[in-house]
């Protein structure tokens, strides 16, 4: 495990099947609750990894980000509302549908539900790396917030507006796609410098994280394991193209499948 000078290291672990996750979230369940934090965990999969950065912050902006963030936002509220299923109450639902719908903001998303985060992180054939040869391994984050991270007022504020820290976010149920989900967010602090920071830099946060490897060649077994529990892509997305892509995965092979 690689050290960080005056840092505690994240935990790094591997996993490679939906047994071997289902032990480590007993452990980090059992070492959260022996620290006296009993909120649920929270799970984020990657089918590679990269750093815990909202999509707008992994973004090139035609702007300065501050008044680009706010200028999409205005045009999605505008834009959206022939297809919108409910109708936000405020901004920060506004950026949760959006956020669920593609949008690049400040939300990173997350969920209770540990086989969803492994459902995205294997869903696809593993990733080539930019050598040509290899491919990437994939990743799910264990978050262990405690009550004190949660942004718990909403009403009156706006997430344009998070000034004070990153805290996570429940959204109401704005989408089907949330709810399917579990989901829930970090909505992240946008720094004077225009930038974010990264979760696993985050002094709140960096000794809150676990991180597992999903190696690569696991991808396509995981995803079998999966189905048999009732989680793949008619399921976490519940419309025609989630019906689709499961009916694909189910009748069809992908390119990692024998």
């Amino acid at each position: 495990m690689k050290k960080t000078k005056g840092k505690t290291p994240i935990p790094v672990k591997q996993i490679s099947s939906v047994g071997g996750l289902v032990k480590e979230v007993e452990e980090a369940k059992a070492r959260e609750r022996a620290k006296g934090n009993e909120a649920d965990l929270l799970f984020r999969g990657q089918p590679c990894d990269k750093p815990l950065l909202p999509y707008l912050g992994r973004c090139e902006v035609n702007g300065e980000l501050p008044k680009i963030e706010r200028l999409i936002l205005d045009e999605f509220e505008r834009m959206s509302m022939p297809f919108r299923e409910f109708e936000p109450r405020n901004r920060w639902d506004l950026m949760a549908l959006a956020q669920h719908h593609g949008l690049p903001t400040r939300l990173l998303d997350w969920t209770y539900s540990a086989v969803a985060a492994l459902w995205f992180a294997v869903r696809e054939p593993p990733k080539v790396k930019k050598n040509g040869k290899e491919f990437e391994d994939g990743v799910l984050w264990i978050l262990c917030a405690s009550t004190e991270d949660y942004r718990t007022k909403t009403s009156g504020t706006s997430p344009l507006a998070n000034k004070s820290r990153t805290l996570v976010f429940r959204p109401k149920a704005v989408s089907r796609r949330i709810v399917a989900q579990s989901g829930v967010f970090t909505v992240h602090r946008l720094q004077d410098s225009g930038e974010f920071v990264p979760l696993e830099r985050n002094k709140n946060y960096r000794g809150k994280l676990v991180k597992l490897v999903i190696p690569h060649g696991r991808f396509a077994i995981i995803r079998k394991e999966l189905d048999m529990f009732n989680a793949n892509a008619s399921v976490l997305q519940p419309d025609l193209d989630g019906l689709c892509s499961y009916l694909k995965g189910r009748y069809t092979k992908l390119e990692d499948e024998e």
